[in-house]
């Protein structure tokens, strides 16, 4: 079997603001990527965020 090589890209604050959107949306908020200041925009009512950012970490470390 060919070793499947693999295009490195570094697009991780991207991919994290999908999916921390996909969680925000439950709240009536959204986390956007803006990739002019290579930075993460939440939108929406500020008493969510800790629990959005709560909700995405522990998919991520589980």
């Amino acid at each position: 079997m060919d070793a499947l090589k693999i295009n490195h890209s570094n697009r991780t604050l991207e991919v994290l603001a999908k999916i921390m959107n996909s969680y925000a949306t439950k709240h009536d908020c959204s986390v956007k990527y803006n990739a002019a200041y290579n930075s993460l925009d939440f939108h929406g009512d500020a008493s969510h965020k800790l629990e959005i950012a709560h909700e995405t970490s522990y998919i991520l470390n589980d």
